[in-house]
């Protein structure tokens, strides 16, 4: 790979965003680098794409996993993102919760009036009563 700053040609097997893939004279990161390589090889897939820099590894994409949270495309063997360290195969999203049921509506049953005799049919009976005690009462201290 050749170095955009000073010219400096370094070899790279790999391109990951580490330490060592900085230029040695002039401390370029040499994996934002544009790519000289062709994006197709002749007689070569005409699907095949350069890999996407900075942050992919290698020169050709044979399949890639992207970042669920910054989009980045990894290579299918990674577990967590090259980028920002995210899980490449999150947990499914909890289910929503179930909606509460309804409350019962509680009707109260109407209460059946008992009919109620009038007022004054209590104050005969109980006159009735009172005299049917206060007459032999009577009676008997006139004998």
């Amino acid at each position: 790979m050749t170095c955009p700053e000073c010219g400096a040609e370094t070899e790279m097997l790999a391109v990951r965003r580490a330490a060592d893939e900085f230029c040695s004279q002039c401390d370029y990161p040499l994996f934002w680098a544009p790519s000289s390589a062709p994006i197709t090889t002749p007689g070569g897939n005409a699907q095949a794409t350069l890999r996407r820099l900075p942050g992919a590894g290698g020169r050709r994409r044979v399949g890639s996993r992207i970042c669920p949270e910054c989009g980045e495309l990894n290579a299918l063997s990674e577990t967590h993102c090259t980028r920002c360290e995210a899980d490449l195969d999150p947990p499914p999203p909890p289910p929503p919760p179930a909606p509460e049921p309804e409350p019962e509506v509680f009707v109260p049953v109407p209460l059946e009036e008992t009919p109620t005799s009038p007022w004054w049919v209590w104050w005969l009976l109980g006159g009735a009563l009172s005299a049917c005690v206060i007459v032999p009462i009577i009676y008997e201290n006139l004998n």
